[in-house]
């Protein structure tokens, strides 16, 4: 229905009008995060949404200045105040056939997000940080989706800034945010990074994909939790006590998956599983950048699919992060950031083996999203065609659940739903 630039409701000082990538910044991928927020008919009129949701997020960009700002040879952001795209769309149809779709077979995410955000595909990026969509369904429900690219943040950076956004919309007069744009003081850049030396994602070039990937949600509620953890801690190793909700439910899903991958091959198959961190501390937890760890381990042969032998080596590669980044000395982070960048890229490499990625939003709250509607009815993501995992809490996060979804090939899939010990813990949604 409308399209619009929003630009800060304030104009950026001129002392900050360059924003300078961290080393991570200048080797993060082009590629979008993007998030969507699906309410139920809100009691505001539609066209009273989309202003309030336009004036808070100039607001909003007040603060995220280098979010309404353009890349420059992949360096820095010029602070121009540029603005962020706003998008207002009606779709002829109702929410619940959207959301449905977006949880299985992915169709649902081509009129949720803005356009042109293909996968694997570098060229889609035309230089803009961050875009919003505002979409009515038939049913009088609302979406509101928001994609921010890479470069200027992670997952953890995409939450600060929807729930400063939200915040804003909700209450005018709420705390002014104070996000931190320090994260090159922590991983100062190296000359001439222009090009990727880690490919992490791994992904078809030219967003071109081969295979069909859909997409499963499961529920693992507080006592299925408690169930899985207790049965992992109490397998007799001695290895491992008091295991996470991440560590349980992570490697659970891998075993899953490496079964369903041996049973679609008629035949065991070696995989890597790879769990992406916040390295927040020792950066502050309110730095806006790309900060993230990753702990790897292996299924090599068929008798190491074992869930507690997984737990343990998910327990054993975080404790090694953390040794390894307890410093905020920017020459140390620097090194060590730059050696594990090439030790994944070695485990992404590795032929023969299949690939999984898992990233957790747990403990973000990200179904305390609210503008001043309510809370969000279901909370979903733009996800890349590959075997991937995210987990988050679920809609009611003080009882401890997990909600993951799960991105698979179709074939793979069809198996892994199949699975007798996942479906003893997890209940499909």
């Amino acid at each position: 229905m409308s399209k619009r630039i929003i630009k800060p409701s304030s104009p950026t000082p001129c002392s900050h009008k360059r924003h300078n990538l961290s080393l991570l910044d200048c080797y993060a991928n082009n590629e979008y995060a993007s998030t969507v927020f699906f309410y139920p008919k809100p009691t505001i009129p539609a066209n009273n949404i989309s202003q309030l949701l336009q004036k808070s997020l100039s607001k909003a960009l007040t603060y995220y200045y280098p979010f309404a700002g353009m890349l420059k040879d992949n360096e820095y952001v010029d602070c121009n105040d540029r603005g962020a795209e706003f998008l207002n769309v009606r779709v002829d149809c109702r929410m619940s056939d959207v959301v449905n779709s977006c949880d299985n077979d992915r169709s649902g995410e081509n009129c949720v997000f803005p356009q042109g955000l293909a996968f694997g595909n570098s060229n889609s990026f035309d230089g803009r940080l961050v875009m919003a969509q505002l979409t009515h369904f038939d049913c009088g429900g609302i979406a509101v989706s928001v994609c921010f690219s890479h470069k200027i943040g992670d997952g953890c950076s995409g939450a600060m800034f929807l729930s400063d956004w939200a915040a804003i919309a909700k209450d005018p007069n709420h705390a002014k945010p104070s996000p931190r744009f320090d994260g090159a003081s922590f991983f100062p850049p190296i000359h001439n990074a222009s090009s990727n030396i880690l490919e992490v994602n791994n992904l078809p070039q030219d967003g071109v994909v081969q295979q069909r990937y859909v997409t499963g949600r499961y529920l693992f509620s507080a006592s299925t939790l408690n169930t899985l953890k207790d049965k992992i801690a109490d397998s007799g190793s001695g290895i491992l006590q008091n295991p996470s909700r991440v560590e349980s439910v992570s490697a659970l899903l891998y075993k899953s998956c490496a079964a369903a991958a041996a049973k679609r091959n008629t035949s065991f198959r070696p995989s890597t599983f790879t769990l992406f961190a916040n390295m927040r501390p020792p950066l502050p937890l309110n730095t806006i950048a790309n900060a993230p760890g990753y702990i790897s381990t292996s299924i090599e042969e068929e008798v190491d699919m074992q869930l507690p032998k997984i737990v343990a080596e998910l327990r054993k590669g975080k404790e090694k992060l953390r040794n390894r980044f307890n410093t905020v000395d920017p020459n140390k982070l620097v090194f060590e950031s730059f050696e594990l960048m090439k030790q994944v890229q070695q485990v992404f490499n590795r032929e023969g083996f299949d690939i999984y990625r898992c990233t957790s939003l747990c403990n973000f709250p990200v179904y305390n999203i609210d503008f001043g509607w309510g809370t969000p009815h279901r909370v979903s993501f733009l996800i890349p065609p590959c075997n991937f995992f995210c987990l988050l809490d679920n809609q009611n996060h003080r009882d401890g659940g997990v909600e993951a979804l799960v991105t698979l090939q179709e074939s793979e899939m069809n198996f892994f739903q199949q699975d007798q010990q996942l479906l003893q813990f997890a209940r499909p949604i």
